[in-house]
């Protein structure tokens, strides 16, 4: 293996066209999307005015603008039309290398590390890279036929975990779907069931803190203290961040007793998805996010599903202030339909055979990322 620097095996060169002065040619601008996958957004850019550079099938883009810096894309798509990248992109063109092989090394820890220390800003809150300086990153260079062996190998176990993510995926939407097939939708209500405010299905709704930052003692406890990147998951078992008893007793944040549902209510998450979890074990939980304690009425499956459902519908409330957020206020004066609870238990008993098909699922996904890491790191580390 040799190491290289980017620029010694970036063969790309810019072919610039003026769409306002080409008005007889389309022109598709590769895009970075705002969230979910690595795959840009296909616009048509006839009317674009400004000077674009003419991408090929088989270029990598690097994403170089936060907060989508390090998204990954290799051009695959030939078209009758002109494709040109726009500005939030990197372009890097190598035809002696495999361009998957480069594309799963710009992905890798070590080159993100790399991407994300040499940012600089552009106004507000956003940052970049600066391609001068990533051209200068070093990338490890084997022969095409081993480069063609790792991608094949990545790209298998990549698959399994794609596999897995989409089944996990189809069983959350099972859960969805036998819920409206249950109770209808909650928010016309179709089937007439009882209708109660939030407030007075639950024994109690908490919100979180954060203990002080000049104590660091606080955060080297046992005691789970959730925050948003932890919600990504239905059922909330541990977190990244833990915190002492200490820290509690002197800061807001509460614990949260197991079983309650909780919600994220500020994040940027929430302009695509409303996290809501049940925690397993006893937790404490940040400023960002709310905690649902329910009453004898109503069971926790059912409250944490039934803000799922209702998902489209907060969400499309949701304002930016400082950050994206729920008006919580308003949230807690919401009707929630109010099934007996002997059917809601029907419910919740097809939730938990649905969940334990969804361990054996997750374990499998755990395995597999395991082993992706592990290669990406023997491979690229």
């Amino acid at each position: 293996m040799e190491i290289k620097k980017l620029k010694d095996i970036n063969e790309y060169s810019s072919q610039s066209v003026n769409p306002s002065k080409s008005p007889d040619i389309v022109f598709e601008v590769y895009s970075v999307p705002s969230h979910a996958d690595n795959k840009p957004e296909y616009l048509r850019g006839d009317e674009i005015g400004s000077t674009k550079v003419v991408i090929e099938e088989g270029d990598i883009l690097l994403c170089k603008i936060n907060p989508r810096i390090n998204r990954v894309w290799v051009v695959d798509k030939s078209s009758e039309h002109l494709s040109v990248a726009s500005s939030e992109w990197i372009v890097v063109r190598s035809k002696e290398n495999n361009p998957e092989y480069l594309a799963w090394y710009f992905r890798s820890d070590g080159f993100k590390t790399r991407m994300n220390s040499g940012l600089t800003g552009i106004g507000g809150s956003l940052t970049r890279a600066q391609p001068k300086r990533v051209a200068d990153y070093p990338v490890p260079i084997r022969e095409r036929k081993e480069q063609d062996e790792i991608v094949l190998v990545l790209n298998k176990v990549n698959k399994i975990i794609d596999s897995r993510k989409e089944q996990l995926e189809q069983m959350d939407n099972l859960i969805k779907s036998r819920f409206v097939e249950m109770f209808g939708d909650p928010l016309s209500n179709p089937m007439g069931w009882e209708e109660v405010v939030i407030t007075e299905l639950c024994e109690k709704i908490c919100g979180g803190g954060t203990p002080s930052k000049s104590h660091p003692e606080y955060f080297v406890g046992r005691i789970p203290w959730v925050s948003p990147k932890d919600m990504k998951s239905m059922v909330i078992r541990d977190s990244q961040d833990h915190i002492t008893e200490e820290a509690i007793k002197n800061s807001s944040t509460k614990i949260i007793p197991e079983n309650s549902v909780l919600m994220v209510i500020r994040s940027g998450i929430l302009k695509h998805t409303l996290p809501v979890a049940i925690n397993a074990v006893p937790v404490t939980i940040n400023q960002d996010m709310k905690a649902f304690i329910p009453g004898k009425k109503i069971l926790t499956t059912f409250l944490m599903n039934y803000f799922k459902a209702i998902e489209p519908d907060v969400l499309s409330g949701v304002r930016g202030v400082t950050a994206d957020n729920i008006d919580f206020k308003d949230f807690q004066k919401r009707l929630v339909i109010l099934p007996p609870i002997e059917i809601q238990k029907q419910f919740a008993n097809f939730v938990q055979q649905v969940n334990k098909l969804k361990i054996e699922v997750q374990k499998s996904l755990d395995e597999a990322q395991v082993l992706f890491d592990s290669l990406m790191q023997e491979y690229f580390e």
